[in-house]
C-alpha cells in the first residue's frame, strides 16, 4: 500500500496522481496533516512497540511506499485575538510539537520507499548550490550578508546586476482582499544607496543573462524538461509573474547529456530521488539555479504533454510491485 502524505489546503499537485492512482486500482490511503490536530480522525502511536494504529488498523506492516506533497504547514492550532500574546506564544509552541511529531514520523518510515527521499541536508538552497558545483554544475555568485559594505562590493563586482530573494520560501500574505508575495527582485543601485548599514541576513546572487528558463522535473534518473520562452523583451526577472501573460510560450526542451549526468550526481549527492529543478540556458551554457523537492510540476507538464502525474503513479505501481516480489520471496523461504 502507498500512503499519501499532504494537505487539506489547496496542493495541486496531489489530486491527479491520486486520480491515477484510483483508476489503475492501486491501493493506497492519503492522510492530511490536519487529521492530526483535529478531531476527524482516530491514531495511536506506540513509538515503544513501533506501531502506528489509525482507526483502530494498524498500517505498520501494510505501508511499502510513502509519497508526501507538503505535508507540513503553519496552522493556527487555537484562535486567538492578535493582541492576545499568551494563545499565540501557545500556538507557537503546538507548531514546535507538530513539527518534533512529523519528524518522528519520517524517523517511523526511514526504512520503507520514499518519493521524494529526505534530502540529505533538508531543503537549503545554499548546501545545494555548495553541491550543485561540485557536481560539475556552474553556478551563480552568492553571498548572503547583513551590511551594505559587502552589498556594495558584491554590487559593483557584477557590474551593477544582482537580485535578491529568499533563502529559504515565502508563504503569500494576506490582508483583508489583498494578497501579497515576495518574489526574486533585481536590486538596483538605488536600492543599494538606500540600504542601511546593518539589515537582515539576506540572499542576493549574481543576475544571469538568459535566453530562456527552463523546469526540469527529475524523477528517478529520468528527465521531464521545458523551457519558457519569452518574446517580450522586458520581461519579468521572477518568471512566476510572467505566467499569465501573452508573451511566453512552452516547448519541449531536451538538455545536453553531460548536463543531465552532472545533474544525476547532484541529485544523488544530495539523496533526493525527484525535484523540481530551475535551469538557466545563457550564451555559455547552463546556469543551475536551484531544485525544489516537492516542485509543481502541473503547469510545465501539461504544457508538454508529459503527463508527470501518470509517471509518478507508474513508478509508485512499480515499488509496490517489487515490494510484492520481495515478500513474496522471503514467504517461500
Amino acid at each position: 500500500m502507498i500512503l499519501v502524505l499532504t494537505y487539506s489546503m489547496y496542493e495541486q499537485c496531489t489530486d491527479p496522481v491520486v486520480d491515477w492512482l484510483l483508476e489503475d486500482n492501486v491501493p493506497f490511503f492519503k492522510l492530511n496533516l490536519e487529521d492530526l490536530v483535529t478531531k476527524k480522525v482516530s491514531y495511536c502511536v506506540d513509538v515503544i512497540n513501533n506501531d502506528i494504529v489509525i482507526e483502530g488498523q494498524s498500517i505498520k506492516g501494510l505501508i511499502d511506499a510513502i509519497w508526501y506533497r507538503r505535508f507540513y504547514s503553519i496552522l493556527d492550532y487555537f484562535e486567538h485575538d492578535e493582541n492576545d500574546s499568551i494563545l499565540a506564544q501557545v500556538n507557537e509552541e503546538a507548531d514546535s510539537e507538530i513539527k518534533t511529531f512529523l519528524e518522528y514520523l519520517k524517523y517511523f518510515f526511514r526504512d520503507k520507499i520514499i518519493m521524494p527521499e529526505m534530502p540529505t541536508y533538508g531543503e537549503n538552497k545554499l548546501i545545494f548550490l555548495d553541491h550543485a558545483k561540485k557536481a560539475g554544475l556552474s553556478c551563480p555568485e552568492t553571498i548572503v550578508t547583513n551590511n551594505k559594505r559587502e552589498l556594495e562590493q558584491f554590487f559593483e563586482k557584477n557590474d551593477g546586476e544582482i537580485i535578491s530573494k529568499p533563502l529559504y520560501f515565502s508563504n503569500y500574505f494576506i490582508k483583508g482582499e489583498e494578497t501579497y508575495s515576495i518574489y526574486t527582485t533585481s536590486f538596483t543601485k538605488e536600492m543599494v544607496d538606500s540600504a542601511a548599514e546593518k539589515f537582515f541576513p539576506t540572499l542576493f546572487q549574481e543576475k544571469v543573462s538568459s535566453i530562456h528558463e527552463i523546469r526540469s522535473f527529475y524523477l528517478d534518473g529520468e528527465f521531464y524538461s521545458t523551457a519558457a520562452i519569452t518574446s517580450h523583451k522586458e520581461k519579468n526577472i521572477d518568471i512566476k509573474l510572467n505566467y499569465y501573460t501573452d508573451h511566453i510560450h512552452w516547448v519541449n526542451y531536451k538538455l545536453p547529456e553531460d548536463i543531465e549526468d552532472k545533474l544525476r550526481v547532484f541529485m544523488k549527492r544530495v539523496n533526493l530521488n525527484t525535484g523540481s529543478i530551475d535551469i538557466l540556458k545563457t550564451q555559455d551554457g547552463f546556469k543551475f539555479i536551484e531544485v525544489n523537492p516537492v516542485g509543481q510540476f502541473l503547469a510545465p507538464g501539461n504544457y508538454s504533454n508529459y503527463y508527470i502525474e501518470y509517471q509518478i503513479k507508474k513508478w509508485l505501481k512499480a515499488k509496490l510491485e517489487e515490494c510484492k516480489k520481495i515478500k513474496t520471496m522471503q514467504l517461500t523461504h
